[in-house]
């Protein structure tokens, strides 16, 4: 017969290998004890923590929502986290660099690129005697740092960028366009 201590060091061990592996639910510690809850708020590996959620962003260019202002010129110098990931969502066109420095767009234009997934993106543009509210869905691709867009575009490149903010390279003109995530 299994004596109280033996069956507590087995059920310790177990909890220890069950834990090792992630296996698990918490073990008593002894036959009587009720297990235990733990305390998410101290366990710095909880699962919320530690999930990643998908990104996702509706096929839209959410017209009803204003412009954003162009407000600084901060931009990332250099490459973020993934790039497949972070560039899925609505971006706001806020400045050009033509050589010159970070200008900000006219505030009478609102360009918006919208990236619903990695192969698809929206085009908005609304430009006071040019367009109005125009959208272009196209097909995209994208080969490494590289945004493939359908010819005669020329593409872009981006160059750096972080949670909420991108700087590409325009293929046409070398310019810089500085995004921040809408």
């Amino acid at each position: 017969m299994i004596s109280r201590t033996q069956a507590t060091l087995a059920a310790a061990f177990l909890s220890c290998a069950l834990a090792l592996t992630g296996c698990a639910a918490e073990v008593p510690s002894s036959a009587g004890d009720p297990p235990s809850t733990p305390d998410q708020s101290s366990d710095p590996a909880s699962p919320e923590e530690t999930e990643s959620v998908p990104v996702t962003q509706e096929e839209s260019c959410d017209w009803d929502t204003a412009r954003l202002d162009s407000g600084s010129a901060d931009a990332p110098s250099a490459a973020g986290d993934d790039f497949e990931t972070a560039i899925i969502g609505a971006w706001q066109h806020t400045h050009i660099d033509s050589g010159a420095g970070y200008e900000p767009v006219k505030p009478t234009t609102d360009i918006r690129y919208v990236f619903p997934s990695t192969t698809t993106m929206l085009y908005c543009q609304d430009a006071k005697g040019a367009t109005s509210q125009a959208e272009r869905k196209v097909t995209v691709s994208l080969d490494g740092v590289e945004i493939i867009v359908p010819a005669p575009a020329t593409g872009y490149a981006a160059v750096a960028w972080d949670g909420d903010t991108m700087v590409w390279e325009n293929h046409r003109d070398g310019s810089l366009y500085l995004l921040k995530r809408r």
